[in-house]
């Protein structure tokens, strides 16, 4: 609901989570007469703003927004505002005296007297001056400053000065205690140049990453000229986005960019006006209903096509193009779009509303972006979170994940807004896999070597329990699914996730069955818990079990109980080394040291300059009790030769020693399987990349015979081997 009250405000009205009515003024800059132009004058908006707050402060506002440049204000800055309100009629009555002050002791006229004729702004205000509480108290207490070390002799300016400053240090007075001045302080304070009225008022406001100066713009152009390409390509529907990487000098972070071109004969600013043009021609969909974005999307670009055609004459390729721009531009996701569809993209950062958006890319690592999100924007990401999870994202519930899964990205978006978050938004989207890394990808990645990858695939075939730990973005999720397409066809596979990063294997003819469970942050009965499904999973048959990440102790109980009653998997859990593991198990959750025991293999990942990769695998030693002896290493990086050592024999490994209670395994026999894996492997990190149809196939076969036996895995091999190098 709308009411148009002058020609530059009105006011917008919408329902919150709990049902109320919040009303937000709207400031239209489409009627301002400066709104040409080339630069904004930041501290004639900031007057105009409170100008118009003024005429409406009796009426409850939730929040102001200035329409043109999408700059939000809070309620909590509104409340700032209204307190200088309060006290503006006493400032204006305390000026009123220093008038008369003037008529009454000033003997030249119009007050120009010597003392003082180098600084008249404050006894000039016009009456849209006390709007800015920012002016009134910088321009008076100058003033002070300026009388108290002006040495007067003449006795009649003598006591005029006297009175003159009097009714100034009054006015301070009023206003230097209030929150905006307070605010004031603290920026004067941090910035060196504190006569940057630009730098004080867009600060003042928070709006310094949402608008751009001309001189920003400009200063922008120089640095891109110094920067070296060196890689561009393309993403995204129709090859749309070119995504260009550049290096800066003397900068480790590499500087990532997108520019998207309908074709090489349009203009960059007709293309903008054009696809806005079209987007402001398209209904907005009624989002009530849940619609899935690809439809969505789809639905705005069939809108579009019509008025495309019937105002512009382009051919078929290029009107879809265009359409499918605009439909992004209508649904305010066209800046954030190119990175989620950039399959090369790890994770997008956004700390707040004002910052720029930067990227972990698979490549380059980290880059920084030119990109900052609007209001309108932000509150889209909001609303699409809220509509799709069915969460709420409010003061009650300020912090919200959620995976949205199309078929143009996968990701897993954590959104922070008040008052968890000082800045009211914060986002970081982790792409999770619409590119499957495989066992081959991670070995030419060097995060592991062939011993290693048939040391655990031995491992993996005789249902040896796997937790792999490690920092945050260290790829052990990334790790645990490239294992899970190992294993062997027939198993009976059960996975529970909070947030699904397991990998859907069913064009692969595996037995998957996946539960869903409350995250920490969001559980709504204990039945629907983590460590309650866990528990059950002793009643579901698995063969392999697929825990994701144990967050807590009840998870990590859970766990416990699971693998002292048989069942083995694959699980990940934070930590910085082995030894913080095993603190967090003992110490954090309280893990009776002997169940420790039953974690079997520990690979530990890192993340460096030259990737993700394994730098170590060991176990938990029999002696735990012994305090200087955690754990046995059987492999460990070595960065001086940046390869793996062997630390310890494999085959007097606890893992296998307990495997040959069960099992007749002779020396030989492993030494033979862990030789020809090791083979296997290798062929993999020097051969070209196969998909990933004929790599499990290839592993089906692997896991048939190694269960027949050594001998007719190793003719299956050789003939397979010798096959696929005559053939490529």
């Amino acid at each position: 609901m709308s009411l148009r009250l002058i020609n530059r405000t009105y006011f917008k009205e919408k329902e919150n989570f709990e049902g109320q009515k919040e009303k937000i003024l709207i400031i239209d800059c489409d009627n301002c007469p400066e709104k040409n132009s080339p630069s904004l004058n930041y501290k004639k908006c900031f007057k105009c703003i409170l100008k118009n707050l003024y005429l409406h402060k009796n009426r409850n506002l939730s929040g102001l927004e200035i329409k043109k440049n999408e700059i939000l204000i809070d309620k909590s800055m509104l409340k700032k505002f209204y307190t200088y309100f309060k006290i503006l009629n006493k400032i204006k009555k305390e000026y009123k005296k220093i008038e008369s002050v003037k008529k009454r002791y000033c003997i030249y006229q119009d007050f120009g007297c010597k003392l003082y004729n180098k600084d008249l702004s404050l006894i000039s205000l016009t009456p849209n001056d006390f709007f800015d509480p920012i002016l009134i108290f910088l321009s008076i207490k100058s003033k002070v400053e300026k009388i108290e070390k002006t040495d007067i002799l003449d006795p009649i300016c003598l006591k005029c000065s006297y009175k003159f400053n009097k009714n100034l240090i009054n006015i301070i007075e009023y206003i230097e205690n209030l929150d905006l001045i307070k605010d004031l302080k603290q920026i004067l304070k941090q910035n060196e140049n504190s006569n940057d009225f630009t730098y004080i008022y867009k600060n003042f406001l928070g709006i310094k990453g949402q608008i751009e100066s001309q001189v920003e713009k400009v200063s922008l152009k120089e640095e891109i000229s110094t920067k070296k390409l060196i890689e561009l390509y393309k993403v995204g529907e129709y090859g749309l986005f070119d995504v260009y990487i550049h290096e800066i000098p003397f900068e480790y972070e590499k500087r990532y960019s997108i520019r998207f071109l309908i074709d090489i004969s349009t203009q960059n600013d007709y293309q903008e006006k054009l696809i806005k043009d079209i987007a402001s021609n398209i209904n907005l969909v009624d989002l009530e209903n849940t619609i899935p974005l690809e439809n969505l999307i789809k639905i705005y670009q069939i809108q579009a096509i019509p008025y495309i055609n019937n105002k512009y004459d382009f051919n078929p390729r290029r009107t879809e193009k265009i359409a499918f721009l605009s439909s992004l531009h209508k649904l305010n996701l066209l800046k954030l779009f190119p990175l989620l569809v950039d399959d090369k993209i790890e994770e997008i950062f956004l700390d707040s509303p004002i910052d720029k958006i930067y990227i972990n890319h698979q490549e380059y690592g980290r880059c920084r972006t030119d990109l900052s999100l609007s209001i309108k924007e932000i509150d889209r990401i909001k609303t699409l979170l809220r509509l799709y999870s069915g969460k709420r994202l409010d003061y009650s519930n300020p912090s919200l994940k959620f995976v949205i899964k199309n078929k143009y990205f996968y990701c897993r978006f954590a959104i922070d807004i008040a008052p968890i978050n000082l800045n009211n938004f914060g986002m970081a989207i982790r792409k999770l896999n619409k590119n499957i890394f495989t066992i081959q990808d991670l070995l030419k990645l060097r995060s592991l070597n062939p011993i290693m990858a048939g040391f655990i695939y031995f491992c993996i075939l005789r249902r040896i329990n796997i937790t792999v730990t490690g920092e945050t973005d260290t790829g052990k999720t990334t790790l645990i699914n490239a294992l899970d397409l190992l294993v062997p066809k027939e198993y009976r596979k059960i996975y529970i996730e909070d947030i699904t990063e397991s990998l859907n294997q069913s064009q692969f003819q595996r037995h998957q069955i996946k539960f869903k469970v409350d995250s920490v942050e969001s559980m709504v009965e204990k039945k629907y818990s983590k460590q309650n499904q866990i528990k059950n999973l002793l009643h579901r048959t698995p063969d392999i079990i697929y825990l994701g990440e144990i967050l807590t102790r009840e998870e990590a109980e859970a766990m416990f109980h699971c693998l002292a009653a048989g069942l083995r998997g694959f699980q990940t859990i934070h930590s910085k080394d082995l030894n913080s593991l095993v603190n967090r198990f003992l110490y954090h959750f309280n893990i009776n040291r002997s169940c420790l025991n039953d974690l079997g293999l520990l690979i530990l990942m890192k993340k460096g300059k030259d990737g993700r990769k394994i730098v170590s695998i060991s176990e938990i030693t029999k002696m735990i009790s012994n305090s200087n002896n955690l754990h046995n290493l059987i492999f460990i990086f070595n960065p001086e030769t940046l390869n793996w050592d062997q630390n310890s024999e494999m085959f007097k490994s606890k893992a296998i020693t307990q495997l040959k209670m069960i099992e007749s395994l002779s020396f030989k026999s492993f030494k033979d399987f862990i030789a020809i894996y090791k083979e296997i492997f290798e062929f993999l990190l020097l051969s070209d990349k196969l998909n990933n149809e004929e790599l499990l196939d290839l592993f089906d076969k692997i896991n048939y015979f190694s269960y027949e036996s050594y001998d007719s895995l190793r003719e299956y091999w050789y003939d397979w081997k010798n096959y696929r190098t005559l053939n490529h």
